[in-house]
């Protein structure tokens, strides 16, 4: 199962793409503002920039291919260009489904070769010098 950033960067980059833009330009993150949006994309300002194009148009043909994906509640162009990216309940229950149906993994990616690790806490005498010897 891919993570949802992942899908949702992908159906970024196709908009990218039938726009004529590099669709490595369309970087999906978590938006820093969650009041605004729930994922975000600043692709439309570098993309204008090498396309010596208006950052906010370009955000808006996008953001216009993407407003009919049933996986978005909403798409938001904000300031110079950012495309701002609400997630639809139905597309947020759904994932809540699939990972609550891996009993196995719970959603987590799955290890191609899983090692086992040994991790060892240290716990020294605070009250007495450090040394080699609590390594």
């Amino acid at each position: 199962m891919t993570d949802l950033r992942t899908e949702l960067g992908e159906a970024v980059a196709a908009a990218f793409a039938a726009e004529g833009v590099d669709p490595a330009l369309a970087r999906v993150t978590a938006s820093d503002r969650p009041d605004l949006a729930d994922f975000q994309s600043n692709g439309a300002l570098a993309a204008a920039k090498a396309l010596k194009a208006n950052p906010r148009d370009l955000a808006g043909k996008v953001a216009a291919r993407l407003e009919g994906d049933p996986r978005f509640a909403s798409v938001e162009i904000a300031g110079p260009g950012f495309i701002n990216l609400k997630i639809a309940d139905a597309t947020l229950a759904k994932r809540a489904a699939e990972v609550a149906a891996d009993a196995d993994h719970a959603g987590a990616a799955v290890v191609g070769d899983p090692r086992k690790v040994i991790i060892d806490f240290a716990g020294p005498n605070v009250a007495k010098p450090m040394h080699v010897g609590h390594l």
